[in-house]
């Protein structure tokens, strides 16, 4: 208990000299969880926009290519370790979409919350080309980080330009937070609604 009373400082301290590198690693390991607030911060003009954009592009591209590339080397142990997640029902139906239309469930999991990792394990196991993997995989990853950071902007930035209380009490951030879950839970029932009709 002791060590992590000690570490615990200099974790702090190595995180507000480098709010980059952390916000990278924490991308890498919890996704959206950092990427929301981490956008929040950057419409706020806390740190650079241009950085976090890139950042997040990075971190899920390279998440992205890990589970393709690992799917496409143990795609029996891939399917097991992220199929454990949710029904078989339920990815027998993304299964069954991915290979009607591979491209486009590839493109739109991005939007879905809870199946982009798993389509990127369908996308290794069923030898979708590299190359298109990697056009579809990318156009997917930066039309997600473009509409949060849109969506940011229209409530955060309006609000926080005109209301300075909005800093003290950060209640933009919720509203941000609870409007980016809010779409992708409608846009997920709508397109799970299209996968499995």
């Amino acid at each position: 208990m002791q060590i992590i009373q000690d570490t615990m400082p200099t974790l702090s301290a190595a995180l507000s000299s480098y709010p980059y590198l952390a916000i990278f690693v924490g991308l890498l390991l919890m996704g959206e969880m950092v990427l929301l607030p981490a956008i929040y911060m950057a419409v706020t003009g806390r740190i650079d926009l241009a950085a976090v954009i890139i950042l997040a592009v990075l971190a899920t591209l390279i998440s992205d290519y890990l589970w393709y590339a690992l799917s496409r080397r143990f795609p029996s142990a891939m399917l097991k370790r992220k199929s454990g997640h949710v029904s078989g029902e339920f990815l027998a139906r993304l299964e069954q979409a991915f290979n009607a239309r591979a491209g486009r469930v590839l493109f739109l999991s991005k939007f879905v919350y809870g199946t982009r990792t798993l389509v990127q394990v369908l996308a290794g196991i069923h030898g979708m080309p590299f190359r298109i993997y990697s056009l579809v995989n990318t156009a997917g990853v930066l039309a997600v980080t473009a509409s949060l950071v849109l969506l940011a902007y229209a409530i955060i930035g309006s609000t926080y330009r005109l209301n300075e209380i909005v800093e003290q009490i950060e209640i933009a951030f919720l509203v941000f937070v609870i409007a980016a879950v809010a779409g992708y839970i409608l846009l997920g029932i709508k397109v799970k609604q299209q996968w499995y009709p």
